[in-house]
């Protein structure tokens, strides 16, 4: 379905570094107080954005969506904005990228950049007063979610933990300790290291003490008996966020779901091999495929890996269920990239296997 789009991005993306060395150059001689105002280390820095600034433009292209592109321009001035960048700055940036791709590219593939120059450009226009946090907009448990984040933010790893077990010893799922707890704290954390509220040592501390955390729960609370389905889970090529999957991969075995837990970034030749190497065994044999694609940047990896599967005929029949936030932003993204449904949360994600693969003896609605 998006032939030619995939194309035009790898094309971008071949030649993605020239482009940004070019775009730096203009934004530069075309502000002559760049210099003076960001020292020697200016050009490095402002490369270091416009890669970031073509490397999602090369995602949002391969599948259409100028919206998401748009999205992300706004997401990183916000970001730029907290670092102490000024409206013109973010301004010049942005169009100097968009004036440099527009003349070093191939006729063929700048025409098409039209719609992804104008998001961009709306999107630097008009400021959000504030961006919400994940824990703001939700009710329940908030308190108990922002309580965890707290003691991980003071890095005490067993205060945040024990308020994980005593919602659990309360009687509280294992699914909504994760989806109401500790996966609104995991959005904040990252929210406040994109604002600067959070350093990259916050960040990366609370994102391995929540790995440590969720095997700690899952050990504590027993397995149903499986049902005889079998899932492999795993994140996308590129993708080494795996809190989330890791999660889903949890909650799927609390559902009657015998789970084979691959991690973070895996290609999609090895996600297929192992369906193909389990495929002659009916007891190894997987009925479901999870993965996550956490952000924009790993687009093409989930369309890589949907085609992979239906390039094998002990794949192609196997459901792919994918999650992440450009799956939330874009209700028909996954079936539109060859995925079977997308999940926009964990309790998502249960239902979502169960209706693709039904738990033996389940009844089937009419």
């Amino acid at each position: 379905m998006y032939r030619v789009s995939r194309q035009h991005a790898s094309a971008i993306s071949a030649v993605k570094r020239g482009l940004a060395d070019i775009a730096v150059d203009l934004h530069f001689e075309n502000d002559p107080s760049m210099p003076g105002r960001y020292g020697p280390e200016g050009r490095r820095l402002w490369r270091t954005e416009t890669l970031a600034r073509i490397s999602h433009l090369v995602e949002a292209i391969a599948c259409n969506r100028p919206e998401f592109y748009g999205g992300h321009v706004a997401w990183a001035a916000e970001a730029l904005r907290a670092r102490g960048a000024s409206e013109a700055d973010i301004q010049g940036h942005v169009l100097a990228l968009c004036t440099c791709l527009s003349k070093e590219l191939p006729d063929a593939v700048a025409a098409r950049l039209s719609p992804f120059c104008q998001a961009a450009t709306a999107a630097i226009a008009d400021p959000p007063d504030h961006e919400h946090s994940l824990i703001e907009a939700t009710e329940k448990d908030s308190t108990l979610s922002r309580l965890f984040l707290l003691h991980l933010l003071q890095r005490d790893q067993q205060a945040a933990a024990n308020i994980a077990v005593e919602a659990l010893r309360g009687g509280l799922p294992l699914l909504d300790v994760y989806e109401r707890i500790m996966a609104p704290a995991l959005c904040e954390i990252g929210r406040m290291w994109h604002m600067q509220e959070a350093s990259i040592a916050d960040e990366h501390f609370c994102s391995a003490a929540m790995r440590s955390i969720i095997t700690q729960l899952r050990a504590s609370v027993p397995a149903p008996p499986a049902d005889g389905r079998r899932v492999l889970c795993c994140t996308v090529g590129g993708n080494f966020h795996d809190a989330g999957i890791r999660m889903v991969a949890d909650v799927l075995e609390m559902d009657g779901w015998t789970v084979e837990f691959l991690g973070s970034d895996v290609p999609a030749h090895e996600v297929v091999m192992s369906i193909v190497d389990s495929a002659s065994d009916e007891r190894r044999a997987f009925h479901l495929v999870a993965a996550s694609a956490s952000t924009l940047l790993s687009v093409r990896a989930a369309m890589d890996l949907a085609d992979a599967m239906n390039a094998y005929p002990e794949a192609q029949n196997v459901p792919l269920l994918v999650g992440g936030g450009v799956f939330n932003a874009d209700d028909g993204l996954a079936e539109a990239i060859g995925a079977t449904a997308a999940a926009g949360s964990l309790s998502e994600a249960v239902a979502a296997a169960a209706r693709l693969v039904p738990a033996p003896g389940a009844l089937k609605p009419h």
